[in-house]
């Protein structure tokens, strides 16, 4: 990437947080002096006037909060599949090796019954 593309981004990227930072100015400019009543379960008064920077600032962080909220609340939905999809694993990995000793156990008796039959055939001929 080239110095004046990366310059070129740069100043973009600023102006349009500039740009945001001044509309978010206006509006709370513009409405610093309008009131509202509203009723949020139970926990207001919808008899009474708030100011609606107020009601603003307090929706934007309850949005920030529930955003936060969501992402752990992914994260955690990621670790509980993980979780068991690893316990699947374990199970399966369990009967595999269960399935191994068998099949060790059953050749070591095949061994053994062949030796036998061996020897038992060379004392036949002796």
């Amino acid at each position: 990437m080239s110095v004046a593309f990366q310059r070129l981004r740069v100043y973009v990227r600023a102006i349009l947080i500039i740009c945001v930072v001044v509309v978010v100015g206006l509006v709370l400019f513009k409405n610093r002096n309008h009131e509202v009543s509203f009723w949020f379960l139970w926990l207001t008064d919808d008899t009474r006037k708030i100011n609606v920077i107020w009601l603003m600032l307090c929706t934007a962080a309850g949005t920030l909060l529930l955003r936060w909220a969501l992402s752990r609340a992914r994260g955690l939905w990621r670790e509980l599949r993980e979780v068991k999809r690893l316990t699947t694993l374990e199970k399966v990995t369990a009967g595999l090796d269960k399935r191994a000793v068998e099949l060790n156990e059953r050749e070591r008796r095949i061994d053994e019954q062949l030796r036998s039959a061996i020897a038992d055939d060379e004392q036949t001929d002796d």
